[in-house]
């Protein structure tokens, strides 16, 4: 898993979005921003975290446990992942989740 630095990064990357755009839209100071991806902030706060997955369109949940503020275990059973998921039973569930798995290690491959 990569680091919650490194991740920003990428996501802002994506968005071409310079780090002046950045503080212009959330009020982040590029100074901050930048320590950031390149980790030298051990934990950005709650809020920078929100107002970043915002801009960014990511999922702030995912953007939480990857700088340590949660765990799955936090979640798990809280969030149902897609439509009609109450339906489906155990090993069906564990079937859906197990080709996520699949392409998300596709997708971190090509990262």
């Amino acid at each position: 898993m990569s680091s919650v630095g490194s991740y920003l990064k990428k996501q802002r990357a994506k968005l071409s979005l310079s780090l002046n755009d950045v503080c212009e839209q959330t009020g982040i100071t590029t100074t901050r921003l930048n320590r950031i991806e390149r980790n030298q902030v051990n934990e950005p706060s709650p809020e920078v975290l929100k107002k970043l997955a915002v801009l960014y369109q990511i999922d702030l949940i995912y953007l939480y446990k990857l700088a340590g503020y949660m765990e799955n275990v936090d979640v798990t059973g809280q969030i149902q992942p897609f439509i009609n998921y109450e339906i489906l039973d155990k090993e069906e569930r564990e079937f859906i989740q197990n080709s996520i798995d699949f392409l998300a290690q596709k997708h971190f491959k090509t990262k």
